[in-house]
């Protein structure tokens, strides 16, 4: 892989892509929480984008893109950022952008970011501009 930084001297880890599952109502009419179905488990290369490869891909605020890339299945073709997430390592991704590379149907980039991280820097932002006139 070129460009990024390879996480854990390029070997691939086990991921696992979830499927938003439709939400249920309770006898007072009221949804559930999102609650999430395992869909699809593979082995990825992981990255972190940088520098230009953020740029590329439309990442230009402080949040850190991680790219995950897998060899093409059939099922990838149904996921959608919407409706699909990405855990690694225990920790959910939002997926923000898939790519069945030149669509040769062999490989599927997949980019996300990692769930809570752009809350985390949105509350600092917010607490940067309190009582400040």
């Amino acid at each position: 892989m070129n460009g990024g930084q390879m996480i854990s001297n390029g070997r691939p880890h086990e991921i696992k892509i979830q499927k938003l599952a439709a939400p249920v109502q309770d006898t007072a009419g009221f949804e559930n929480d999102e609650t999430w179905e395992d869909y699809y488990t593979n082995y990825a290369y992981i990255n972190n984008l940088t520098g230009n490869e953020r740029w590329m891909a439309a990442q230009i605020d402080s949040d850190m893109t991680t790219r995950f890339v897998l060899r093409w299945h059939p099922a990838l073709d149904a996921v959608v950022p919407k409706y699909y997430r990405i855990v690694f390592a225990e920790k959910p991704y939002t997926i923000t952008f898939v790519d069945n590379v030149q669509y040769r149907n062999d490989t599927v980039k997949i980019d996300a970011l990692e769930v809570g991280s752009w809350d985390s820097m949105s509350c600092a932002k917010d607490s940067d501009t309190v009582g400040s006139v």
